[in-house]
């Protein structure tokens, strides 16, 4: 285990970060996920030594660094506006902390040299930083972080002033790096697209706690409360009832909802009486006509769809009530066209609901 958290808590104002114990292995992409305001940049600060925990202890390679200083931890922060200096060149930008650490010039040259090639931009090592763009002051604040070779490199939304082509080509530039170099990447983001993509595990926050902790597809696909679920992607909601006993061959069992009455997988699982039934968008079937083979259907009306290239999303609208549903293209050219107005019907199979129960 390369970062330990033992129980450490932040108070600060009306903020508390409850006590996390976290670890997080050698050469993992880990991150911190959860709106703004929720303590996971808190967390990030403990760990870079910018803040002092209120309780706890930050344990990096089996030392103890909590009352260490942040330039005495073998950690890089790589921040938001990427803080680099104008007056400077990339190189010497680039250069600076090993100039700090008194390295000879020889191995300060090659060093730098090794990191503009890892992040691409060797032939910008000359420009100062006002003469480059957004995409390569990023580079060069990367490229900065790693020339220390540091133990664990954090990121404090790096991405997020990146125009989106530019933030798409970054994810994947920045998942290569980490594993090309074998160093400890630490990501804070609001953005669950970027967690899910980079991510080797993620922590999921809110309100000051740590709500989950898993691989993007256990906590996409097995969210442990309705939050995680909801922030983690788009979801459709069905809250009921569970009905009388499982069925004694299938187990399934019944609920009754305002939409009407479904069946669920038990899966071995006991079930609360009152559930909420999450049904991711993709997860769900569009319908041009009634079926009688689909195990779960419920008929509405298109209240709006949207073309987006690769897929068209719907919304549809029964009762109260409005759900999401994705179809790709090559499914849909195949299929009658949809308009808004048009009576549809949605199906989804009990296997691909996630149950949860309602808070009480």
């Amino acid at each position: 285990m390369l970062l330990s958290l033992e129980a450490i808590s932040k108070t600060f104002g009306d903020f508390q970060l409850h006590p996390l114990t976290l670890g997080i292995e050698r050469g993992e992409f880990f991150s911190l996920l959860g709106p703004s305001g929720c303590g996971k940049t808190t967390v990030l600060r403990l760990i870079g030594g910018f803040e002092t925990p209120s309780s706890g202890r930050v344990i990096l390679n089996s030392q103890d660094i909590t009352a260490l200083p942040p330039h005495k931890r073998n950690v890089h922060t790589v921040f938001q506006r990427y803080a680099l200096f104008p007056h400077l060149t990339v190189f010497e930008n680039i250069a600076f902390p090993l100039h700090l650490k008194k390295l000879p010039t020889s191995e300060i040259t090659s060093r730098v040299q090794e990191s503009l090639k890892l992040v691409e931009i060797e032939d910008l090592k000359d420009r100062k930083t006002h003469q480059i763009s957004g995409g390569q002051a990023q580079r060069t604040a990367l490229a900065r972080a790693l020339v220390g070779k540091p133990d664990l490199l954090l990121l404090d939304e790096p991405l997020s002033a990146l125009d989106p082509e530019l933030r798409m080509k970054m994810r994947e530039e920045l998942k290569t790096i980490c594993k090309k170099v074998g160093i400890t990447f630490l990501l804070v983001t609001h953005d669950q697209e970027e967690a899910l993509q980079l991510s080797d595990r993620i922590a999921v926050f809110r309100a000051g706690q740590c709500l989950q902790v898993g691989t993007p597809k256990s906590i996409y696909e097995d969210p442990l409360d309705t939050f995680v679920a909801r922030f983690i992607g788009a979801v459709n909601e069905i809250s009921g009832e569970i009905q009388g006993e499982p069925a004694p061959e299938s187990g399934d069992v019944a609920l009754l909802s305002n939409l009407g009455t479904f069946k669920l997988k038990k899966n071995g699982h006991t079930l609360p009486k009152h559930v909420s039934v999450i049904l991711r968008p993709e997860k769900m079937r569009l319908l041009r006509s009634k079926s009688t083979t689909q195990e779960n259907l419920m008929e509405g009306e298109i209240q709006d769809l949207t073309y987006l290239g690769s897929r068209t999303e719907y919304s549809v609208r029964m009762g109260t009530s409005t759900f999401k549903v994705f179809e790709q293209e090559l499914e849909r050219l195949k299929k009658r066209r949809l308009n808004i107005g048009d009576r549809v019907f949605l199906a989804w199979r009990s296997d691909d609901a996630i149950v949860l129960g309602q808070p009480s």
